[in-house]
């Protein structure tokens, strides 16, 4: 659990990088690395919550434990800005270049 929380940490913190870069360097766009890190944030929480909800059973769907507020938040960061589907249609694009 940790590596996959660590690793989509590091794909957020170089999409930061690359934008930066991008905008104070006049480098190459940052969107191949911006769509990886929302592809892989996502991903995360919605594994990490689900595990979570899973260890505490029923007790997990009930608003006494946060996992259920975690499950939650996580499903929307998988639809919100862009989903999952397109997130993976601009990666292939971006690397088809």
């Amino acid at each position: 659990m940790t590596l996959k929380i660590d690793a989509a940490r590091l794909q957020v913190y170089k999409a930061a990088w690359a934008k930066q870069e991008h905008y104070e360097n006049n480098s190459k766009r940052h969107t191949l690395e911006a769509s990886i890190a929302k592809l892989s944030a996502g991903d995360t929480a919605m594994w990490v919550s689900e595990r979570a909800v899973q260890v505490l059973g029923g007790y997990g769907y009930t608003k006494d434990f946060p996992a259920e507020r975690f499950f939650r938040d996580a499903k929307i960061t998988q639809i919100y800005e862009g989903t999952q589907e397109v997130q993976r249609l601009v990666i292939a694009r971006e690397i088809g270049k």
